[in-house]
């Protein structure tokens, strides 16, 4: 093993053009910090999942280069290695939210930058895992219903113009009943969609679980019931975190969630977990405390950002 970090990235991810650019980019300022890496490009989809875990395995320190999807697959590939191996992520998406639950912003030079100053801290991660068997775990958010719907049409959309995918989605969306368990509560009865928040945004920064904490063992859990066109008049909130408190938004706090349509003939929401479509409901969520350790900055810089342009914190909910 000829170098520290494995970087692995997505070369046709976005806009490949862009991507290539990025990437570039990002070896001339790991260039310049000294930084020992070896990239590695994925072939195709679900390869950075098994490239991480045998990068990991191999002893590397592993980064995603990429979109959500690249950091989600990267880090669920590294965790599942059981290696130990520490991980990390170089934000080059559009959403770029799985970086930004661990504080990492949008910006490719600071994210080499965190790199080279080595700072290391544990967070909570999610982990899914739906009655189908299939299993993920997630940095971001869990959810299902409308904004599941999003995420899949987006995956399968190469036009990723992601407001026009939520107006089309918007037009033929029906909601329906589901039941959300939790530790000391159950929520039976309408929902566009459910929220089980382990970071605070999805969608590029839109805060649907803004009070959501990666240190304190608990997903924010928002369940959304707002009409169809009222939730497009919700987004401009989203974005500026000031969503919540809403009166037809229930919250809670639980370290383990089920969700299930509450009418078996109805057809099933899907769930999603950092953009990731897992498959129809039911689904089984579950916190883990101080889950893994990451390559993150010391304080978390996109709280700060978002201060520094809205004069508060997200997770403040004072309007």
């Amino acid at each position: 093993m000829e170098a520290d970090y494995a970087i692995i990235y997505n070369p046709v991810a976005g806009k490949p053009e862009q991507t290539e650019k990025d990437i570039e980019y990002a070896k001339k300022c790991l260039d310049d910090l000294n930084i020992s890496y070896k990239l590695f490009k994925t072939e195709f989809a679900g390869h950075a999942i098994s490239l991480a875990n045998q990068l990991a395995k191999e002893g590397y320190r592993v980064i995603g280069a990429g979109g959500d999807g690249t950091c989600n697959e990267v880090f669920h590939g590294v965790i599942s290695s059981n290696s130990g191996a520490l991980c990390g992520f170089i934000p080059m998406g559009s959403g770029n939210d799985i970086p930004a639950a661990i504080g990492i912003t949008p910006d490719i030079k600071r994210a080499c930058e965190i790199i080279a100053e080595n700072h290391t801290s544990k967070s909570d991660i999610g982990f899914a895992k739906t009655d189908e068997g299939v299993e993920r775990y997630f940095l971001g958010i869990g959810s299902q219903g409308f904004d599941a719907e999003v995420a899949r049409r987006s995956n399968e959309n190469k036009e990723k113009n992601y407001n026009a995918i939520i107006l089309k989605t918007l037009f033929s969306w029906k909601s329906r009943e589901i039941r959300v368990t939790m530790d000391n509560d159950t929520y039976e009865g309408m929902a566009n969609l459910a929220a089980v928040g382990n970071g605070g945004a999805y969608g590029g920064g839109m805060y649907v679980c803004q009070k959501a904490k990666v240190d304190d063992g608990l997903f924010d859990i928002s369940v959304v019931d707002i009409g169809k066109f009222k939730l497009l008049l919700q987004f401009k909130r989203m974005y500026n975190a000031s969503l919540l408190p809403h009166p037809n938004i229930s919250e809670y706090q639980s370290k383990k969630v089920r969700i299930e349509m509450k009418n078996p003939e109805d057809e099933p929401y899907n769930c999603q977990v950092d953009g990731e479509v897992l498959g129809p409901l039911p689904v089984t969520y579950e916190s883990i405390k101080d889950g893994y350790e990451f390559i993150r900055p010391k304080i978390d810089e996109v709280a700060e950002a978002f201060k520094e342009k809205y004069g508060r914190y997200f997770y403040i909910c004072e309007h």
